[in-house]
């Protein structure tokens, strides 16, 4: 996938604001029904628990993910929504089942993030790639 390929995906979204966000949805991709605690999900894809509650979140109120409301034992079913064919979603997911396209695309989202203001910053105010990264 050329990375002018992941800019166009990522441009048609704007629902994708961490690396997290995209590593979870291309995990649900492979699990797209699971019964898990979101500490087993932060092991699983292998981020903080607080920055996996922040994504799951981010994805479950964009209804990109479906979560089971009753939190009684800490395990809750997470459904990722079907992508309609020739969406969005499913050419994000197309685009990130390979390693090179995941890094690409999480390149792509890098460049895109460099663009917008740090949340709680003043409009116009430009946050440096590598906090865009490695933050919110």
């Amino acid at each position: 996938m050329p990375h002018r390929c992941a800019e166009d995906v990522l441009a048609t979204i704007g629902v994708l604001r961490h690396p997290c966000d995209l590593d979870l949805l291309l995990f649900f991709q492979r699990h797209p029904r699971a019964m898990l605690t979101s500490d087993r999900i932060a092991a699983y894809v292998g981020y903080p628990l607080d920055r996996v509650e922040r994504s799951l979140d981010r994805l479950s109120d964009t209804r990109l993910l479906e979560r089971s409301q009753h939190r009684t034992d800490g395990a809750r079913l997470h459904v990722l929504t079907p992508p309609s064919p020739g969406g969005w979603l499913a050419a994000l997911l197309e685009a990130g089942a390979t390693p090179r396209g995941r890094r690409e695309l999480l390149q792509a989202m890098q460049e895109a993030w460099a663009q917008l203001p740090a949340e709680g910053t003043a409009p116009g105010v430009q946050r440096s790639a590598s906090a865009a990264i490695g933050g919110d």
